[in-house]
């Protein structure tokens, strides 16, 4: 059975040029990638392996908590040959010797069960942004990329255009809600950053990423799409637990692996990106296409309202050109990237993965 980077490699095909060409740029280089098991880093290390074997020559030092379980549910990842997979911690020093011209730090704790205690989640963000800028110096690291959330611009109130939030507002987290704790601890994590890139001249990249959706999501956590397809695909009604009015929007996995990747390659030092799709859709909307797509003799169950949903608007900006009442592209477009999987691509691509992994 064909593993999850040869999966991927159909949607990396799919894109096609020019955008992988700049992807290339990672010839010749070593990277640091915290993170590598998580969703991020999974489909990052199924994106390298596709430009591997189209002979872009690169190593990869990453570390896991257990890499033996790792390897042992991806056995892909195990027989990939520019990969050095050590156990490590990133709340700790990193494993990672020698020089190194890239890092990714991908690592995060996005678990519902990990948000139950907040104050371990805000230590989390802050004591593993230490131990990546301290990796970044040990190593010579001279491009350093960040992955936020867009939790940290707090609540976000749309425009009058009906955009969502862009790179430029300065809206923050409300520091005396607990809630906050993960938003704020990416803040600071940007912070820490950009002391780093000051007195190193390391060029930093902060990223805000949004809603995803691909092959490795969870279908039983706390990611509803990721949940309306695993109702699906199970057979059952697709519940909601509320009226789902709440707007959102999902990027599909190998779609944020390449942005990842082309924004560490290319973006100016500072810059700060956010990182979603443009395709703005209702949660129940979601809902409906999941079982419109998968499974359409099921049910909707739709719940009651919920006052003061907390994220009820949860998009990056979308506007552009003369869409907008001040004219401005949002950075991920001035810089070359697109939504090149729309979100009815990405639920098929995603249950047709989990189809596969389960076919005997």
């Amino acid at each position: 059975m064909p593993g999850f980077a040869a999966f991927l490699a159909e949607d990396f095909e799919r894109i096609g040029e020019p955008w992988l060409s700049r992807a290339r740029a990672i010839d010749g280089q070593r990277l640091v990638l915290s993170g590598a098991t998580g969703f991020f880093g999974r489909n990052l290390l199924a994106l390298l392996a596709w430009l591997h074997d189209a002979g872009v020559r690169f190593e990869v030092s990453a570390f896991s908590r257990e890499p033996e379980r790792f390897f042992a549910a991806h056995p892909w990842a195990a027989r990939l040959p520019w990969l050095q997979m050590a156990r490590g911690d990133a709340r700790e020093p990193w494993p990672v010797q020698g020089a190194h011209s890239l890092l990714l730090h991908a690592a995060t704790d996005t678990h519902a069960a990990a948000h139950r205690d907040l104050s371990a989640v805000f230590e989390h963000e802050l004591a593993s942004a230490r131990q990546a800028l301290g990796c970044a110096q040990a190593c010579g690291v001279q491009r350093l990329l960040l992955t936020g959330s867009g939790a940290q611009y707090g609540a976000i109130t749309p425009d009058p255009n009906g955009q969502g939030v862009a790179e430029a507002v300065t809206a923050a987290c409300d520091p005396m809600r607990p809630g906050s704790a993960y938003g704020e601890g990416k803040r600071v994590a940007e912070l820490l950053a950009a002391l780093h890139a000051q007195r190193s001249g390391c060029a930093v990249v902060a990223t805000r990423g949004f809603a995803f959706v691909g092959p490795g999501l969870p279908l039983d956590g706390h990611f509803a799409i990721g949940n309306f397809i695993g109702d699906a695909l199970a057979g059952r009604p697709l519940r909601l637990t509320s009226d789902g009015s709440a707007m959102r929007s999902w990027l599909y996995g190998a779609d944020l692996a390449l942005w990842l990747l082309l924004l560490l390659l290319e973006a100016p030092g500072g810059t700060v990106v956010n990182v979603g799709s443009d395709e703005a859709c209702r949660v129940r909307d979601a809902a409906e296409r999941v079982r419109r797509l998968i499974a359409p003799a099921l049910t909707l169950q739709v719940g009651e309202p919920v006052p003061g949903e907390a994220r009820s608007f949860y998009l990056p900006s979308v506007a552009r050109g003369a869409a907008l009442a001040r004219p401005a592209t949002p950075r991920a477009r001035s810089l070359g990237l697109e939504v090149w999987s729309s979100l009815d691509v990405a639920i098929q691509r995603t249950a047709a993965w989990h189809r596969h992994i389960r076919s005997p």
